[in-house]
């Protein structure tokens, strides 16, 4: 499946940035495995569970960059966390057809792209609305399976 293929109306990547973190050393890893900009990212200084400070970056994808990061993203994941995305999409989408991807932080400062469950960058692809939402969890199956 081609780039074009698998089209997105939009996508919004997401990170929570302890204080203890080089916020450019971060970004630039962010920017380096992702080709989103550093100077994409705006933010807000919040307070943490703990009372540390935390800052809470987003980023916006425009439509015509989001295909293409969902297939960088798949395609720098390993066999087995493709295989997990595939075999368990349905957790990874909601009933509006958006698909969720949490990526490991700290392994997007090695260089490397893997999923995560905590300390995630979360990536959230929307969907070019469709009249059948359903064909989405194929699509998504599609991308898996070409790269694999």
């Amino acid at each position: 499946m081609s780039d074009d293929e698998l089209r997105f109306s939009s996508a919004g990547v997401q990170l929570v940035l302890h204080a203890t973190e080089d916020r450019d050393k971060v970004l630039a890893a962010v920017e380096k495995a992702l080709t989103i900009p550093a100077s994409n990212f705006k933010g807000e200084q919040s307070e943490g569970h703990f009372g540390n400070t935390i800052f809470l970056l987003n980023a916006s994808v425009a439509s015509k960059e989001a295909g293409p990061l969902a297939t960088r993203i798949v395609s720098g994941l390993n066999r087995i966390d493709r295989r997990e995305l595939a075999d368990h999409i349905e957790e990874y989408s909601d009933e509006k057809g958006n698909l969720y991807l949490r990526l490991d932080k700290q392994r997007l400062c090695q260089g490397k792209i893997s999923l995560a469950d905590s300390d995630a960058v979360r990536v959230k692809f929307k969907p070019v609305q469709r009249y059948k939402p359903s064909s989405n969890l194929q699509n998504y199956r599609g991308l898996l399976s070409s790269i694999e």
